[in-house]
């Protein structure tokens, strides 16, 4: 989960030893296989998209942003907790730039990008609609807002306040990304990484159905 949260509010991200520890997660079996599926999920709603001057907020340690820099995209990759760009520095990423800016004060002009991306940190940032409002102004009427939500409805969603980490998110349920993406336009979210409250990987199984998604993968066009 990346970290766009603006100086003064609380920001998990912000200490060191969350961003050295965030990447481990996607080491393991599990992480592995969540990562595939939501990457999935993403491509899915981008094939048709053309790359190109794209900005990425919260880019964390920047495994998202080695994620569309391979898909032809042109990345501006920022983030407000310096730990984690330290990370993601080290990564000698073939970015366009790396910096530090919040998504409440973006330092850029508007309708300046191509696509906007938004992934797990939308819900870490203190003031969605707010956000949003900014993520709108700087992007390109015609560009793409592609973005990766943690889902309310889901396992680790309801029992959000039991976690270090996702206890400090304002997470959404698919009905509400839904609603809040259409002042873009009309967005698409899909729903993926079904997972049951052993933590086992539901996907593409009959039990599916029976759990919420965590990842909501969510692309829209804007409109004007």
């Amino acid at each position: 989960m990346q970290s766009i949260s603006e100086r003064g509010t609380m920001n998990i991200f912000e200490e060191k030893q969350v961003a050295q520890e965030y990447d481990f997660y996607y080491e393991g079996d599990l992480g592995k296989q969540i990562d595939e599926v939501e990457k999935q999920a993403i491509e899915s709603l981008v094939k048709s998209v053309v790359p190109g001057k794209m900005l990425e907020i919260g880019c964390g340690t920047g495994h998202w942003t080695r994620f569309f820099v391979e898909k032809g995209f042109q990345v501006t990759a920022t983030d407000v907790s310096e730990p984690m760009l330290e990370q993601a520095r080290k990564k000698e990423l073939p970015v366009d730039e790396l910096m530090y800016a919040s998504v409440f004060d973006l330092p850029f002009e508007s309708n300046s990008f191509d696509q906007v991306a938004v992934i797990t940190a939308l819900e870490f940032c203190g003031d969605i609609p707010r956000a949003l409002e900014e993520m709108k102004r700087v992007l390109k009427p015609g560009g793409w807002l592609i973005a990766g939500c943690l889902n309310a409805d889901s396992v680790p969603g309801q029992n959000r306040a039991n976690d270090p980490v996702f206890k400090h998110g304002d997470f959404m349920t698919k009905e509400l990304l839904t609603t809040r993406l259409t002042s873009f336009g009309k967005p698409q979210v899909q729903e993926c990484v079904f997972l049951s409250p052993d933590f086992l990987l539901l996907d593409n199984t009959p039990e599916e159905s029976t759990v919420g998604g965590v990842f909501l993968a969510a692309a829209v066009q804007k409109e004007n």
